[in-house]
């Protein structure tokens, strides 16, 4: 059934959070992360156990005998809060951030995460009210999987931008 593919959602975005956590533990010296690197590293697992807290409301609406449209609506009202942290955490992480730091942000992943989320959270919100018809899984699953391909870049990025050693 469809719950299915959200259990699977939920599965990969644990484990690419949890791969992305070791990726960084064993790149960095315990205490040493810097402010950039924090930045990146808070903002890939917000949206990466964002997808898998979003999917986990299927399971938890069917646990409780949500079926069809009443489990679709509930869904997105989860997935829209969702999408909404995952557009806020980097807005307030970005506030602290030096202005040199600010400056190396990447342009283009920035407008992705401060666009993206909140077409998430746009997205979600007609599926509650039926603009797509009957509430259905599909804008959720679509938004989902944004979130974890949005991760995913966000881990790729983090793995090709290493910091440099002015050790010599």
């Amino acid at each position: 059934m469809v719950e299915n593919s959200f259990g699977t959602i939920m599965e990969f975005a644990v484990a690419l959070a949890g791969f992305s956590a070791v990726a960084i533990a064993l790149s960095h010296d315990p205490g040493s992360m810097a402010p950039l690197d924090r930045f990146r590293a808070l903002n890939l697992l917000t949206n990466s156990l964002g997808a898998g807290f979003g999917a986990s409301f299927v399971l938890i609406g069917a646990a409780f005998g949500a079926r069809d449209a009443l489990l679709w609506q509930f869904t997105s009202a989860g997935v829209s809060l969702v999408a909404i942290t995952c557009a806020v955490v980097p807005l307030v992480l970005r506030a602290r951030l030096s202005l040199a730091d600010k400056g190396r942000l990447s342009r283009v992943l920035w407008v992705l995460a401060i666009g993206g989320n909140p077409l998430l959270f746009a997205i979600q919100l007609a599926n509650i009210l039926g603009l797509f018809g009957s509430p259905n899984p599909g804008p959720i699953m679509a938004s989902l999987v944004w979130l974890l391909f949005f991760s995913a870049l966000l881990f790729v990025r983090m793995l090709v931008n290493r910091p440099v050693s002015t050790a010599a």
